[in-house]
């Protein structure tokens, strides 16, 4: 029983996780922006839902970098085309410049499936680029406002715990409307539960030739 101990030991604290940290994304009132906190190259992931109005994200950075992002949806019939465009804040007249735009059609997106989270996505291509110093805004939108989204900003991985990461894949699942049961199908809850079953298993097979043969090997 000593061994299972330590195997479930060995889950919680030395499995390799996933990077991954879901914000749930809610603006004050339509067309107000949401603010990106820290750096806009950390890798985080905003739960969104449009109704009626796009989404704004806006970001400020004092040196020039690489920005990534990507918008998923879940599989399923009622996929929408989403779309992203990033504009600029002139300095001088307060006005802005579009910086890029992404309108996908649904034929370009792939189907994704994420074992960590236990569910499989529609994912637009990753867009990226080049920018230099400024306040930026970043709108989400489809052609006619409405539909659940996630939109990933950033490259750099930063790690979660065991409980954590369990939390997030329940959090994600719930935005895109699956039922609390399917946190089942997330590999740091099936992975855990094969382990131990295998475990207690052995545990029982050793204890079992012990006690009729005399020995556990």
């Amino acid at each position: 029983m000593r061994q299972l101990l330590l195997i479930a030991i060995a889950l919680v604290y030395a499995a390799p996780l996933y990077a991954y940290n879901p914000i749930t994304a809610e603006p004050s009132e339509a067309y107000t922006a949401i603010q990106v906190e820290g750096d806009p190259y950390v890798e985080r992931t905003y739960l969104g839902n449009l109704e009626d109005a796009p989404d704004l994200y806006e970001f400020k950075t004092d040196v020039a970098i690489s920005v990534k992002m990507r918008v998923q949806q879940r599989v399923g019939e009622g996929a929408v085309p989403f779309g992203l465009i990033m504009v600029r804040q002139n300095d001088a007249d307060g006005g802005v410049e579009e910086i890029v735009r992404q309108n996908e059609p649904l034929e370009t997106w792939t189907k994704e499936r994420s074992h960590s989270l236990g569910m499989t996505f529609f994912s637009a291509p990753t867009l990226q680029v080049d920018i230099k110093p400024g306040t930026y805004r970043i709108e989400v939108s489809t052609p006619d406002n409405k539909g659940v989204y996630a939109l990933t900003l950033g490259e750099e991985s930063s790690w979660s715990g065991y409980f954590k990461s369990i939390w997030n894949a329940l959090k994600t699942q719930y935005h895109f409307g699956l039922s609390p049961l399917s946190v089942f199908c997330s590999v740091y809850i099936y992975a855990t539960i094969v382990v131990l079953v295998a475990g207690y298993g052995t545990y029982r097979f050793r204890k079992y030739r012990k006690e009729h043969y005399g020995f556990a090997t």
